[in-house]
């Protein structure tokens, strides 16, 4: 939870955890996840009443990795996201357009970041193998841990 590394110790307590549960003549192999930087951007057009500076600031707090201020998890937190979890657009369209002052939503980039594949794109789907997990935390100081940008239209 709360995208924590598969260290020794970890990996201890889990075999000792699942040992009783595991079929005899059967190994068990701990391995680590395999995170994929995604690379999302959203058109956003704004309310002709509000400020489009104000609502990129809402957004951008809904578009994290982070615990919100009200308890709920960011779009991006770990927790949102498990092993081979095919990751869809409809939810990323529905959070932007649950935030005030947001008129409309396309998402123009959509795909593994590093490569600008438009399938997921076309397909509104991101599919994942086993080990993967999506990671879109959006942090400038390290981009290669995927990147979200906003272009924001309209608004005051």
């Amino acid at each position: 939870m709360g995208g924590l590394e598969v260290d020794e110790e970890f990996e201890k307590d889990l075999r000792r955890r699942l040992e009783r549960y595991r079929i005899a003549g059967f190994d068990l192999e701990v391995d680590s996840p395999l995170f994929v930087p995604l690379e999302i951007e959203m058109t956003v057009c704004v309310h002709p009443i509000f400020f489009a500076s104000e609502v990129k600031k809402a957004l951008l707090e809904v578009f994290n990795n982070k615990k919100l201020p009200n308890g709920k998890l960011g779009v991006f937190h770990p927790d949102n996201f498990s092993f081979g979890q095919t990751v869809y657009s409809s939810p990323l369209i529905a959070a932007a357009m649950n935030v005030a002052g947001v008129a409309s939503v396309e998402i123009t980039k959509f795909h593994r970041q590093g490569t600008p594949d438009t399938l997921p794109l076309d397909e509104g789907k991101l599919t994942l193998g086993r080990r993967e997990i999506a990671q879109c935390n959006n942090d400038r100081n390290f981009p290669d841990q995927g990147v979200f940008n906003l272009i924001m239209k309209g608004g005051k």
